[in-house]
């Protein structure tokens, strides 16, 4: 019995090793490197057969820092400066990405007050995909 017991502990530890290692696996896949940062308008010429556009606004991106992990999830912080001469709330659909397949994308719901001319940075999550951002833009 005594050996039994030293069997089942040594599974036992086998199977509590391999979980901690399975969750510290999943941690890694989880975690945001930073893809680049980006602080001049790109100029990609990507078609557009659909006229996929972000909603008319009074906002325009400043910069953006454009993130992803190994799972294949996209994030930017977006920095963007309220242009009106009041206050504006922005909304993801004024807002849009585009990725290395030439597929414009919007980010997930994401609300924020501005007042006039004010410049506000926020991290917009945009789903998981293959391709990576390449830019991000407004439309006035």
């Amino acid at each position: 019995m005594n050996r039994q017991w030293i069997a089942s502990m040594a599974v036992f530890t086998a199977l509590i090793s391999f979980s901690s290692f399975s969750a510290n696996d999943k941690g890694k896949n989880e975690v945001f490197s930073v893809d680049r940062i980006v602080s001049d308008d790109v100029s990609l010429n990507f078609t557009n057969d659909n006229d996929i556009q972000p909603n008319i606004s009074n906002f325009t991106v400043v910069n953006y820092v454009l993130m992803s992990n190994e799972k294949g999830d996209r994030r930017a912080v977006v920095t963007l400066e309220n242009q009106s001469s009041g206050s504006r709330i922005f909304q993801h659909d004024q807002i849009m990405a585009l990725i290395g397949d030439g597929k414009r994308i919007s980010p997930r719901f994401y609300k924020q007050k501005f007042k006039a001319g004010e410049s506000i940075s926020m991290t917009l999550s945009f789903g998981n995909h293959l391709n990576p951002i390449l830019q991000i833009y407004t439309r006035k």
